[in-house]
């Protein structure tokens, strides 16, 4: 019975036992790992909850690997389900094989501590990066779409030299009233209407 709900469990992601609980699969995360050019599988959780479901289509299953009929099937999940909740309750522990180990805290609640996952079922994935320096496609800039072609355009544009003129014709412009200035003042030229007499 131990590989019919383990092999049913893996199966349909959920498992009811009737009179103690239901088993079912949580999806895990894959994560990326660059150094080796590699996907990591997502390691998926076996959790347990004292709710129980509807365990038709696990009787169905059972009687079909055994060729028993339904009610055959009834009575040995029943039998093992009981089996399972007797040895958690006398002996705190109940091992059920590729799944897990039940046991009971002070307060008697059934808690499951997960069997390691085979190696199977876990194999990372080899991700080389392929880059298409040529192929055009959608980024995200800010809060705007573009593309990565125009983004490619824009960083390589040639930025536009501002004209300063206008700061040379300053400094010239400078310069040039203080040569007249220094010309003025070591020249003895008398100023215009200072002491002029009239030549007339």
């Amino acid at each position: 019975m131990h590989h019919l709900i383990a092999s049913y469990l893996f199966q349909n992601k959920t498992c009811p036992l009737p009179g103690l609980g239901t088993l079912s699969i949580a999806a895990g995360k894959a994560e990326s790992d660059f150094l080796n050019t590699a996907i990591k599988a997502p390691v998926p959780a076996i959790v347990f909850e004292t709710k129980e479901h509807d365990a038709s289509n696990l009787l169905d299953y059972i009687a079909a690997k055994n060729n028993n009929t339904v009610f055959q099937a009834i009575e040995m999940l029943g039998q093992f389900c009981n089996n399972l909740k007797a040895a958690v309750i006398t002996d705190n522990k109940a091992v059920l094989n590729g799944v897990g180990t039940f046991s009971a805290d002070a307060s008697g609640n059934i808690y499951l501590r997960q069997d390691a996952l085979p190696q199977f079922f876990v194999q990372p994935v080899k991700a080389e990066r392929v880059i298409h320096p040529q192929a055009e496609h959608n980024i995200l800039v800010g809060d705007k779409e573009t593309t990565n072609t125009i983004m490619t355009e824009y960083f390589n544009e040639e930025p536009v030299q501002k004209s300063r003129w206008w700061i040379w014709a300053i400094v010239l412009g400078t310069i040039g009233l203080l040569a007249i200035v220094f010309y003025l003042s070591n020249t003895n030229l008398p100023l215009i209407g200072a002491n002029a007499t009239s030549i007339f």
